[in-house]
């Protein structure tokens, strides 16, 4: 028999380790990686709270003031008929991440080649960056206006905790989201209350005549499209879909559903605020109110990080793509592009980013639903869902897989027609369907045509299988 002393020698109980090791190894540095089958364990339950959560912004109540004049009824009527409209692009971007568990901006570098994924990363990274700031400073507005102090000093404070969330990555932002979601619907619950005791509520009436092309554009750039590409930078982290035999409603569903569930309640919120305060950020009720104030303050502070983490975390995911283009990856440079990133973010918003830059980065969304549309028609259609994760970090040897001129030259077309396309197309095509997911579906057919003509040798290369690449 083993003496005690020889079977603490052959296993060792490990040193408990301090606090402040257990949080440097909570940091995340998976980076471009394929994410960990051990780290892959979030389920349709905590996916639904991310993207509830990061969708009810302190902004997302615009939306009700965006389309006030067409009544409460359509505007509700088209935001559900956006749901419809995108859940599809949506869910398949979710389950893109459970097949292979890897940031979007990696897997374009076979829809649009090496060369063409960094041109991309590099717009979406400043994109995001661009978005992280806005919303840092209107944030930060409306905290200073409801706790009577400097904005200043909000911007700093929100910016700096956004770091600190985003530093320890997805694992901790879904418990941040999770544990406070709570907290945050109680708040808008208070606002909501003390909106229906202290003013006298009107039903919000159609004005002008319904336009549902503009309707539908602005609720899905506002929303669902915008967040597409994005959905499986999270997904990356959920149940592998080989554990779960195959794509699954509910994989499928839950980000949509979360993403425009927020969209319509804090719209319609956001619609009886505009009707009966005359601003549509109910936020601001409690300014002026003891004791309403705090409840404001901590709602709206809530809102602020949970949709604001979700620009920075995408930003750097970007940045570690267009970096992993050009060098080997390191472990700790997911941390320090967060930090770098974040302080830019900050300073964007102490300069009053919001002046500047608002319509920029409102166009930038002409040219994101023709790149998701396109990545979708070939991960589906060309590379038929089959390519190994590895492959992605292959870097080509000729010039056809540095770029595809199809992909990139179909992208543009789509933009032209988003952007430009109530110039020169029928009203149809703008009055009653929303331009950018019709140029958005021209790039994809036009990619699907030329991929047909032309195809590639390289997609599909066996079953997805989530290889950690040779780094």
């Amino acid at each position: 028999m083993a003496s005690a002393d020889s079977t603490q020698r052959e296993n060792p109980v490990p040193e408990p380790r301090s606090l402040r090791q257990r949080m440097g190894a909570d940091i995340e540095t998976v980076g471009v990686a394929p994410v960990p089958e051990k780290q892959r364990t979030m389920t349709p339950g905590k996916m639904f709270i991310v993207w509830l959560m990061a969708s009810a912004s302190a902004t997302t109540p615009l939306i009700g003031f965006l389309l006030f004049h067409y009544g409460l009824a359509y505007m509700i009527a088209a935001i559900v008929v956006a749901f419809l409209i995108g859940v599809i692009p949506a869910g398949l971007f979710s389950e893109m991440g459970r097949q292979v568990p890897l940031t979007a901006l990696v897997v374009a570098r076979k829809s649009f080649g090496w060369d063409g994924s960094l041109l991309f990363s590099s717009l979406f990274t400043v994109v995001n960056l661009g978005w992280f700031g806005l919303n840092t400073q209107i944030g930060a507005s409306i905290l200073a206006a409801i706790t009577h102090s400097s904005t200043y000093l909000w911007d700093v404070i929100v910016g700096g905790v956004e770091i600190i969330l985003v530093l320890y990555g997805m694992k901790w932002l879904e418990r941040f989201y999770r544990y406070t979601s709570g907290v945050l619907i109680v708040c808008y619950l208070a606002l909501t209350i003390y909106l229906v005791t202290h003013y006298t509520l009107h039903y919000p009436k159609q004005t002008v005549p319904m336009n549902w092309g503009t309707a539908l554009t602005t609720v899905l750039t506002f929303s669902l499209l915008a967040w597409t590409y994005k959905l499986s930078t999270t997904s990356r982290f959920a149940v592998p879909s080989a554990k779960t035999g195959g794509t699954k409603a509910s994989y499928f569903l839950v980000p949509s559903v979360g993403i425009m569930l927020a969209v319509l309640v804090m719209g319609v919120l956001g619609s009886y605020s505009q009707q009966a305060t005359g601003s549509w950020n109910i936020a601001l009720l409690g300014a002026h109110i003891s004791g309403w104030g705090f409840v404001a303050a901590l709602g709206a502070a809530l809102a602020v990080l949970h949709t604001n983490a979700m620009n920075l975390y995408p930003s750097t995911v970007d940045l570690l793509v267009v970096l992993n283009n050009v060098h080997k990856r390191t472990r700790w440079e997911q941390p320090l592009a967060t930090v770098i990133l974040g302080i830019g973010g900050i300073l964007l918003a102490v300069a009053g980013i919001v002046q500047h830059v608002s319509t920029l980065l409102n166009d930038a969304g002409d040219l994101i639903i023709p790149f998701t549309f396109v990545m979708l028609m070939d991960w589906i259609y060309v590379q038929r869902r089959r390519t190994a994760a590895e492959a992605f970090f292959e870097r080509p040897q000729g010039r056809a897989g540095r770029i595809v001129p199809s992909a990139i030259a179909a992208v543009i077309v789509g933009f032209i027609i988003s952007y430009w396309g109530d110039h020169f197309l029928p009203g149809f095509f703008y009055n009653t369907l929303p331009l950018p997911v019709v140029g958005g579906v021209v790039a994809a057919v036009l990619y699907g045509a030329a991929a047909r003509v032309w195809p590639r040798a390289s997609a599909a290369t066996g079953p997805a299988q989530p290889v950690v690449p040779a780094v």
